[in-house]
């Protein structure tokens, strides 16, 4: 039996049955094979949910890593291999039609079905998923019960399969609109408030903004497109920012944080050297593909991700500040009337737990993404713009207690307050009937779910209790095989 281990070291199983599949084929012999039985599919597993966990048959799809690109008069269509990675379909979507992908996220780690199977998003755009116009799905015929390969390229369906948690079956391939290559323009600024950080995206819509912990300032990466050419001092750039922020200020922070433990030297490097490690101004312009991304998989980390409306993003951060302080150990941050708004959301114990259990250690990463023509990503629907702020901690595995519970007191309270709606690939401890009210449009996902796969052969135990409300489990059951967040972890 093989065990398996996600990049954030908090999410294990061990499957009955573990394959590596090295054709489509092969996929529907494993199919057939172990019909009646439950099965999952993993990516590269940069995930800290539950999503990708399953305890009897699992497939890695890594060898199904095909990469065609065709032209076609509307453009270069791309058919990618469920288990391709990110960057191997940038090189070969380069190298074939001279094209890149629609958008792109922060890493480019992941398998291309997981990226878009958890509505892995960048900064500006729609999410990855939005732009899939076709899904192959390996699954079982509802009419027959046999092993059959079901492309889907429009209507409900399609809105279903760009973002499905594994719901619909064993995805092999999918395939997209590409675009020509691009170049970026990006400078850092610091602003004092929101206001003038929403200033400026309307000149440099591509931008993520940082707010920093105990200083409150926000540091913003200014992005747009350019038909400029690449800067003379691209390479240089792109050195300086590996050194400065992909790894001395990831190694800085994991020594104060494993190491150090002083909450007094986290805040005085964020109040007092911080800004003196940033470069503002210094305008650069390189390819997309270097510009978007960052080298996050090199420190093992776990995070939580929530999405919130633009109405409702100025109060949400206001209510960050506040409970970060909060769980800091000072009762001002968050004043009495908040408090009992909490209170009535039921989470007066967690409220009451959460001060003075811990300490936030990284910069609160805020992205704006479109709304996505889909119905489980966290950006579907609406008429409005949605940001992802993403927590981090570097804390290491066995002493995340803190960080759990401020995540969890976070996601409820935020899907309370502001609607906000929890990343399904980061740690999402939302319940089924919270999914229910934060989703418009869940019910006519679960009816396609129901009517492709009427005996949920691939659902796992997290999206049995949160896409489809089921009861019953234990909390490590909930959490797919998540180590729970008891005392010491």
């Amino acid at each position: 039996m093989t065990a398996l281990q996600n990049f954030g070291a908090n999410l294990s199983f061990t499957p009955r049955a573990f394959f590596v599949p090295e054709t489509e084929a092969d996929v529907l012999e494993i199919l057939d094979a172990y019909r009646g039985r439950n099965i999952r599919v993993i990516g590269r597993l940069h995930s800290w949910s539950g999503a990708p966990a399953g305890e009897d048959v699992v497939l890695d799809l890594c060898r199904l890593n095909s990469v065609e690109a065709t032209t076609m008069p509307e453009g270069v269509r791309a058919r990618v291999g469920a288990g391709c990675q990110i960057k191997r379909v940038l090189e070969e979507l380069e190298r074939q039609a001279n094209v890149t992908l629609p958008t792109l996220g922060l890493i480019t780690e992941q398998a291309i079905a997981g990226a878009i199977s958890t509505g892995t998003h960048g900064s500006g755009k729609h999410s990855l998923s939005h732009y899939m116009s076709e899904i192959r799905v390996a699954t079982y015929d509802p009419a027959t019960g046999e092993p059959v390969i079901r492309t889907i390229t429009e209507g409900p369906d399609l809105a279903a399969a760009r973002c499905s948690l594994g719901c619909l079956g064993v995805i092999v391939s999918v395939g997209f609109l590409c675009r020509l290559p691009y170049n970026v323009e990006e400078h850092f600024e610091r602003c004092d408030a929101l206001d003038e950080v929403l200033t400026l995206e309307v000149s440099y819509p591509l931008q993520q903004f940082f707010l920093v912990p105990w200083n409150w300032k926000f540091w913003v990466q200014c992005r747009r497109e350019t038909v400029a050419p690449r800067s003379l001092l691209a390479s240089l750039y792109r050195l300086y920012f590996f050194a400065t922020l992909d790894i001395s200020f990831h190694v800085l922070l994991t020594f104060l944080q494993q190491y150090l433990r002083s909450r007094r030297l986290t805040k005085f490097f964020y109040r007092r050297v911080l800004p003196w490690t940033v470069i503002r101004g210094w305008k650069v312009v390189d390819r997309s593909q270097e510009m978007l991304i960052m080298e996050h998989e090199l420190f093992r980390h776990i995070e939580i991700e929530v999405f919130v409306t633009r109405s409702r993003l100025a109060e949400s951060l206001g209510y960050v500040r506040g409970l970060l302080e909060w769980c800091d150990g000072d009762r001002s941050g968050l004043d009495e009337t908040r408090q009992q708004q909490l209170r009535e959301l039921g989470l007066s114990a967690e409220l009451e737990a959460g001060c003075g259990a811990y300490l936030h250690h990284y910069p609160i990463c805020v992205r704006r993404v479109q709304p996505d023509e889909t119905w489980i990503s966290m950006a579907a629907g609406g008429d409005e713009d949605w940001y992802a702020l993403s927590f981090i901690s570097y804390a290491r595995p066995d002493e995340r207690a803190g960080f759990f519970q401020f995540a969890e007191l976070l996601a409820r309270s935020m899907a309370g307050l502001f609607d906000a709606r929890p990343h399904w690939g980061k740690w999402c401890p939302i319940e089924g009937e919270t999914a229910r009210r934060l989703y418009p449009e869940l019910e006519t996902f679960r009816t396609i779910c129901d009517q492709a796969d009427p005996d949920g052969r691939f659902r796992n135990a997290f999206v049995r209790q949160r896409i489809f409300g089921e009861a019953g489990q234990s909390r490590a059951e909930n959490t797919g095989g998540l180590q729970p967040p008891v005392a010491g972890q």
